[in-house]
């Protein structure tokens, strides 16, 4: 049942939208609408509050109740990406790692992160909710791993409040997961296997493309409308050109856009994909803050055949560190199911059974109403904000909710250089180029309005106007394509070893016009692409011989033999027989360790034996941790490491290791490749 007032505050927002008060209009007196409404004071009064919660009433003192601007048509819509798009591999990752560390500094003025702040988060109710779930300790109620699907009461709660899903089985389906993200992993892997082809809004989420790279799949993107989502004419002539496996949409509140398909939308597109046997997954963790008077249908709601698998959790309206999601996986939730016992066994029993007591309290729903004002509010106060302090021609999205703002600039501005130059000034923003695998929005930031406005806030976003006022250049024309206009990059190593602060920095200060993607691979992989001209340069270890490539000389290193300290004994004491006894962790025949291995130990007769087989290092590290085997590492990595006890060195011999910057030699005149070798000679110190 709907309170009065908020029934009046709806009914004066509608009012308000549809243009009868404009900005700055004085709305009726207190006395004025009760006489027109026949309602007390009092609820007359709380629904003016109400709106000034929303954003969409000022209180001027003595003067009565005023219009603020709206959140739409403040500044001019994004303009839509380019269509079609071809199928891609992603190479997000090491980029992402360098922006990561910029959101996470608390220092900074947060318009990176999609978080609420803690003001607006209920931490009494919820330090409560712990308090009272801990005690499930003393009566031998918590403690144990619990169900791996969940604890069954959370999922009873859940089913309950997932009345917009139409399923009579909704509660005997739930997977309760680490997170939203952990949701849709678990999802993915059960619908499509590496080197399938997934389909991507663009932008989109920074993250759908860093587990699709994990994942070593393949991606094309849909460029969506700013205010509409899909277009299904689209969407249905890529599904007829490309061998789509499965589809990742956040069609509600989408990231990083804002925008809410309409329900026909919605049930069309599942119709389209059903009749194809072509799953879904859904992220619908904005759904719960929305903008307008009801909470919009997820795709989920129209699900009639289980091809749809919907994932969200509360993380954006609760406390990000619960890291409690959960899944309807429809069809394919057995699978989901096994993943799931398979990747964590079961989600910690203290807060699922915090989390569901709250939900019980009833304090949730009141808690999401102030939240959702808040929020709306903080959307209309950014986006006023941006209006006063960025160049003419910015363009801005207008989100029906969720916590996100997408700032279109003119062309000529950088989104990785404007990141750079903020972050110096203590504010935190997320690239538009880490939100496409395409290069299309080079020129664009999303911004985040979690954080109620304040002067600390208004005055970072007027310096990020002015570092965005520096670098727009009015006649520089829009990328062609970002297939011309940019420069591939592979990296055999981690990004700090590799120096890629430094590689972007020059290259920042080149303004060649270019932008930069890397992709990380092993030595041997890097070589084949080149070849394939699918990088422009790559670094390589070891000694490249092959006269299709022109090598850039950077610096010796040394590796050493490296293990785990449960086999500390043998290899600190043993000799070339003695380690080739020992479990290795093995490498692929492109990595120069596996090389390397040969000519240590072949060559003497020995033939170590590889438990397992392994191609990125932090997987490796991993498994020297655990006691797998031995392997090969840089020295200077591995003191670090065995002076926190990580690991063992054998110390009775080093092996050289040469570092170089590796390009094609059938490619010397491409300005792209005379671009990076430029900015790779003027790095020193290697």
């Amino acid at each position: 049942m709907e309170y009065h007032y908020i029934t009046l505050a709806n009914q004066l927002e509608r009012q308000i939208s549809a243009g009868e008060y404009r900005a700055g209009d004085k709305l009726p007196s207190l006395r004025k609408l009760r006489a027109a409404t026949g309602r007390s004071i009092s609820t007359v009064y709380q629904a003016y509050e109400e709106l000034e919660n929303r954003g969409l009433v000022e209180v001027r003192q003595k003067s009565g109740f005023f219009a603020r601007a709206l959140l739409e048509n403040i500044l001019p819509l994004p303009k839509q990406g380019i269509c079609p798009v071809k199928p891609h591999k992603v190479a997000i990752n090491v980029l992402s790692s360098l922006i990561q560390r910029s959101l996470d500094n608390p220092d900074l003025i947060p318009f990176g992160e999609a978080i609420a702040a803690q003001s607006l988060l209920p931490g009494k109710q919820m330090a409560a909710a712990v308090r009272t779930a801990a005690a499930g300790y003393l009566d031998g109620s918590c403690g144990t791993y619990g169900a791996s699907i969940g604890y069954q009461e959370l999922r009873h709660e859940l089913a309950r409040r997932s009345l917009h899903i139409e399923q009579q089985s909704c509660g005997g389906e739930i997977i309760i997961t680490q997170g939203c993200m952990n949701a849709i992993e678990l999802c993915l892997r059960s619908v499509a296997k590496s080197g399938d082809l997934i389909l991507l809004e663009s932008p989109t989420f920074l993250c759908y493309h860093q587990l699709i790279e994990d994942l070593n799949m393949q991606v094309i993107e849909i460029p969506t409308d700013p205010s509409l989502g899909l277009n299904l004419k689209k969407v249905l002539q890529t599904l007829e050109e490309h061998d789509v496996r499965a589809a990742l949409f956040n069609p509600t509140f989408q990231n990083p856009l804002g925008f809410d398909m309409t329900a026909a939308t919605k049930e069309e597109l599942v119709t389209l994909f059903a009749a194809r046997g072509i799953p879904i997954i859904e992220d619908d963790i904005y759904g719960d803050l929305y903008f307008g008077e009801g909470r919009s249908l997820p795709l989920k709601s129209f699900d009639r055949q289980g091809m749809v698998l919907y994932c969200s959790s509360f993380s954006k309206s609760l406390f990000p560190d619960l890291r409690l999601g959960w899944t309807l996986a429809g069809k394919f939730r057995e699978k989901v199911k096994r993943l799931k016992f398979n990747n964590s066994i079961a989600c910690s029993q203290l807060t699922q059974r915090a989390l569901c007591e709250y939900l019980k309290s009833g304090g949730y729903e009141r808690h999401l109403r102030k939240l959702r004002n808040s929020l709306r509010k903080q959307a209309a106060d950014m986006s006023q904000a941006v209006a006063r302090y960025f160049p003419e021609g910015t363009r801005i999205s207008s989100p029906k909710g969720g916590m996100c703002l997408w700032v279109e600039m003119a062309a000529s501005v950088d989104s990785l250089e404007l990141f750079h130059l903020a972050e110096k000034e203590n504010i935190a923003i997320m690239p538009g180029s880490l939100c496409s695998g395409t290069g299309q929005y080079n020129h664009c930031i999303r911004l985040s309005y979690g954080h109620p406005w304040s002067e600390r806030l208004e005055k970072g976003m007027k310096t990020l106007g002015r570092l965005v006022h520096s670098l727009t250049i009015a006649d520089k024309p829009a990328m062609v394509s970002a297939e011309e206009e940019e420069i591939v990059i592979g990296l055999n190593s981690d990004p700090d070893f590799l120096k890629i602060d430094a590689i972007v920095s020059h290259f920042r200060l080149q303004n060649s016009g270019f932008a930069l993607r890397f992709h990380q691979s092993i030595s041997g992989n890097i070589l084949k692409l080149l070849a394939s001209r699918e990088l422009q340069g790559g670094f390589v270890f070891g000694e490249c011989e092959d006269d299709r490539f022109v090598v850039q000389p950077l610096a010796t290193h040394y590796l050493r033999i490296v293990g785990p300290t449960q086999m500390s004994d043998q290899i600190i004491q043993g000799n070339y027989q003695d380690l080739a006894e020992l479990p290795w962790i093995g490498n692929p025949a492109e990595c120069p360790y596996c090389q390397l291995l040969k000519d240590i130990f072949y060559t003497r007769g020995l033939r170590p034996k590889s438990v397992v087989t392994a191609n990125e290092e932090s997987a490796i590290l991993s498994m020297i941790k655990a006691g797998v085997g031995l392997n090969f590492m840089l020295e200077t990595q591995a003191r670090q490491l065995a002076d926190e006890g990580a690991l063992v060195i054998w110390e009775q011999e080093r092996f050289v290791q040469p570092l170089s910057f590796v390009t094609l030699k059938s490619e010397q005149e491409d300005m792209k490749v005379q671009a990076i070798q430029e900015v790779i000679a003027k790095i020193s110190d290697w």
